[in-house]
């Protein structure tokens, strides 16, 4: 009995490190998740409509860090209308576009890095 039971102590030791280390490694894989996520950023979008003329407004997108405020230079804009649609990448941090009266306009932004943004503003 004393044999057997010393050549079963060296599997269950050997199931016990494996269990330990595959929970450790679940552990590390969470907080590997958790980092990768934290890279990708929040932005804060500004929507306005400016007059342009009697039967079309200028619709101007200005995109901030939502963390910091500090302007992204450089975002894909892209907006869309019943019977028309645009895309631009400014130099800068603002893009405006010309869209007729009466419609809602669908803007999407995005940007490296960032999570990407949709919204909704009606032209009046």
């Amino acid at each position: 009995m004393d044999v057997r039971g010393q050549m079963m102590d060296l599997p269950i030791k050997l199931v016990m490190a494996l269990l330990v280390g595959m929970l450790c490694l679940g552990v590390l894989t969470k907080f590997i998740g958790t980092a990768q996520r934290s890279i990708i950023s929040d932005m804060r979008v500004s929507l306005s409509v400016q007059s342009h003329s009697s039967s079309s407004r200028r619709v101007v997108v200005e995109v901030y860090d939502a963390t910091s405020r500090a302007a992204l230079n450089g975002p894909t804009i892209e907006i869309s209308y019943p019977g028309g649609g645009e895309a631009l990448t400014p130099a800068g941090n603002r893009a405006s576009f010309i869209v007729p009266v009466g419609v809602i306009v669908t803007v999407r932004v995005t940007y490296p890095n960032y999570l990407p943004w949709e919204g909704q503003i009606a032209v009046r």
